[in-house]
């Protein structure tokens, strides 16, 4: 056999395993993205969960007004007296706190800010924990400082009425850095957002540049997807202006907000390229490759063999 017929038949033996061989591998890799796919929106939804779970424990610690004078007994002045230590203690968190009667009438109010003058007016959420006798609360947005969360809450008495409402603002930095150290990895933007779609915290610090921004079209989708299934935790992809996103949204419990997280797929399709699969494809190419030509020295030397 002469050279050029060597290469040819290496060549052809090589190709009639490659053909088979690489159809198989396209689906194979296929199927392994898809795998990769719903991996990581099973990993995105426990991320989301956990940051729902965590979100609601720092939000029962340090926002609940309630939970604040659980200790301080059933009278006004041992009331004030912890409003005002509280105050005092944690004024990043606490920008101020009020206690209100059963009418809604001002009793005492404690600030943390001494040179503001101007009373916040809580005439909204007193009226929704009236009439809810459920604790009931409004984000705030301001240009140049933090969200704050406004918030009125019942304190029943002996026969299960408020005799006073606990209202106050506080500041949702604190919240905003819990929420930042959770999507410290993120391989999108994580964040929260409150009833409205509105981005109390993200990881991008989108909701710093722009207070009051609106969560991107892929997560409010998805949202309005959740609510409408009433389903606490939901992961999908999400098909957008001919982009693929994969994105998982958690509720926090006890409150209308929701965690999320959201990743552009084709970003995941990019680090799949040098994945396992990429690497045992070519490892079968070169398998192949390598006993087509030692097929060609065993047949030279068989025939060879036969012939003499």
């Amino acid at each position: 056999m002469n050279g050029n017929n060597k290469y040819k038949f290496i060549a052809a033996l090589a190709g009639l395993f490659l053909v088979p061989f690489l159809i198989l591998s396209r689906h194979f890799i296929y199927g392994e993205r898809e795998l990769e796919r719903k991996d990581m929106l099973r990993y995105l939804e426990l991320r989301t969960q956990t940051g729902a779970g965590i979100i609601s424990d720092v939000l029962n610690l340090n926002y609940s007004l309630s939970r604040l004078t659980a200790g301080s007994g059933s009278g006004q002045a041992g009331i004030k007296d912890e409003l005002r230590r509280r105050v005092k203690e944690a004024p990043f968190i606490y920008s101020e706190l009020a206690l209100l009667g059963p009418s809604g009438s001002e009793l005492a109010r404690f600030s943390a800010e001494k040179s503001v003058k101007a009373r916040l007016d809580y005439g909204q959420v007193f009226a929704e924990a009236k009439e809810s006798r459920a604790p009931a609360g409004a984000v705030e947005y301001g240009d140049y400082t933090p969200p704050a969360l406004v918030l009125c809450e019942p304190r029943a008495g002996a026969a299960a009425k408020p005799d006073y409402y606990l209202a106050g603002r506080l500041s949702l930095a604190y919240l905003g850095e819990v929420v930042r150290m959770m999507g410290k990895n993120s391989s999108g933007n994580f964040g929260l957002v409150d009833a409205g779609g509105q981005i109390i915290a993200d990881s991008m610090s989108m909701s710093i540049v722009k207070p009051g921004l609106k969560a991107p079209p892929e997560v409010v989708k998805l949202l309005q997807v959740s609510q409408d299934r009433e389903a606490e935790n939901f992961s999908s992809e999400v098909f957008f202006r001919g982009r693929t996103y994969l994105a998982s949204v958690s509720a926090v419990g006890g409150t209308r907000w929701w965690i999320y997280e959201i990743m552009d797929a084709p970003a995941l399709s990019a680090r799949q390229t040098s994945s396992w699969a990429i690497r045992v494809v070519l490892s079968g190419v070169l398998l192949i490759i390598i006993f087509s030509v030692i097929s060609y020295l065993l047949a030279v030397r068989w025939l060879k063999e036969e012939l003499l």
